[in-house]
This record gives structure tokens, sequence and C-alpha cells, in this order.
């Protein structure tokens, strides 16, 4: 039985009890119903004071609780959490070819996560998404999964203690830029940044016909005096069908360009969201 079905049945059973005692008032030599009608004030006082804390917690996102509580309660959505970085050189965004798909997007990836989050995933009955497939198999550990509406917002808040996760976006910079030679490891042996913010999609329905959230973290790579006559260099030699260099005119229209009409590159639409701190779905 689920912490909501026994607050309910609680309300509902001495709900009715003080409902009938305030109806039909015991004796008041009845010390006993007395008892039982103060303790059961106390409570539904105590769930219902709950209920409001709930309320009052996410005041700021009344619909996406309305959603994932009620309406979607038992409906699997489909979480895809990231990070992703903007990489800027003389007004120009560096951005590389997905693995998987056939556009350009800012560096980044799915957050990994550690074997101790096998504790929250069976809690929450979190199903990891098999369907992702890399260079290297499917995809494992990746934080694209399926959890049910009701444990979607005790799910983010356990993605944001950032316990038993990954938690630095250094592995995918790693992965995208240096394993494949774009940039050499030496000066980028280490990177700084900062983090720029936080990007959550409202629950659509994805192309499957399901229910699904993406959320991106936006971090700004920090270059250095050593890092930055290398991504000058980079951008000098021009465009490879590894990686493009475009400016904010392009992404906003992800690679169209208005002015000469034509389509020069294909960019996905998350590199926007990146781009503007802010959801779009194209």
């Amino acid at each position: 039985m689920t912490t909501r079905l026994s607050n309910f049945i609680v309300v509902l059973i001495f709900g009715g009890f003080i409902l009938y005692r305030t109806l039909f008032p015991a004796n008041s030599s009845d010390s006993i119903s007395s008892t039982i009608f103060n303790l059961s004030i106390e409570l539904v006082g105590g769930i219902l004071l709950y209920g409001l804390l709930q309320l009052f917690q996410n005041i700021n996102q009344l619909w996406f609780y309305f959603q994932t509580q009620f309406l979607l309660k038992n409906i699997d959505i489909r979480l895809s959490i990231a990070y992703l970085f903007r990489i800027k050189i003389d007004n120009q965004y560096l951005l590389v070819k997905s693995r998987t798909r056939n556009y350009f997007q800012p560096v980044g990836g799915a957050f990994k996560t550690l074997p101790s989050s096998e504790k929250i995933f069976k809690k929450l009955n979190v199903k990891p998404d098999r369907l992702i497939e890399t260079e290297h198999g499917i995809a494992k550990g990746d934080l694209r999964v399926y959890v049910k509406g009701i444990n979607v917002i005790e799910f983010l808040e356990w993605f944001n203690s950032k316990e038993d996760r990954e938690t630095s976006p250094w592995r995918e910079f790693c992965e995208e830029l240096i394993s494949t030679d774009i940039l050499p490891w030496r000066q980028f042996r280490y990177i700084d940044y900062t983090f720029e913010g936080v990007v959550q999609s409202p629950i659509i329905t994805m192309d499957s016909g399901g229910k699904g959230m993406f959320l991106f973290e936006v971090y700004d790579l920090v270059v250095n005096d050593e890092q930055k006559p290398v991504l000058e260099e980079l951008l000098r030699n021009g465009n490879t069908d590894k990686y493009i260099w475009v400016d904010d005119y392009l992404i906003q229209r992800l690679g169209h360009d208005e002015r000469i009409k034509n389509q020069l590159h294909e960019i996905a639409p998350h590199t926007k969201c990146a781009q503007n701190l802010s959801w779009s779905e194209k």
C-alpha cells in the first residue's frame, strides 16, 4: 500500500469519525470517545498539514505537481538528464557531430549513475532506457530512465542532491574532444568551467507517443591562456565532418541561413536550449 493511499484511508476513517461526533456529540462522561475524537483531529490535521506543506513546496510548479501527482501518477515518464558545454571563441560556438544522429550539438551527454544508485532506483521503481545504442553498444548507467509520474518529483530531488551519480561534466568533454583528437590532451588535461543554469522542459508527448521530459545542466568553458590559442587555431582551420563553428544567428535557426536561404548545417534543437537557457522544442 502506498503512502498516499494509506493517508487517504486514515483521513477517510478518522475524518468520518470527526464528522460523526461533530454531528452527534458524545456524552460528557464518555472519556474513551472524547480521546478518540481528539486523536482523530490530530491525525487528520497532521496529514492535511503535510499535504499543505507539499503544496507550498511546489508552489512555483503547481501544474507540474498536479500532472505528476494526479493526472500522470501511474504513467511511465521518460526522463533524459544531461549536461551541455557552451564553448565560445570570437563569438563562434563549437558544436560536435552527434555519435548517434545526423546533426551537430554542444559537447555533452547524459549523466551517469553510480552502482550505489540501485537503492533509490529500486525504491522509486526506476527503469533504465535500454533502447539507446552507441558505438560501444547499449548505453548503460545513463540517466535516461522511465519513472512513474508520482515518483518524478522525488527522483528529481534525488538528482539535485548529487548523491550516487556523476557530478562532473569532464567525462563527455574528454570523450568528445580529447579522445577524438579534436583537441590535444596536454593543453586540456584539466578544464575550468562555470555553471550557467538548468533548462527543464515541461512534460511533453514524445515522437513515440509516450510522455517525457528533458533536463539539461549548462556549463561555459573557461578558457585559459594555454588553451585559447589552440581553440583559435581550430576555428581558423574551419569546419570538418567532426565539428563545426557557428554563431548565435545559426544556432537560433538550427543551421538555416535565411540570408542565403539555405540549410548550412543540421543543428540539434537542444543546442538552442543551451544557448538561451530556456526550453525550446524547435
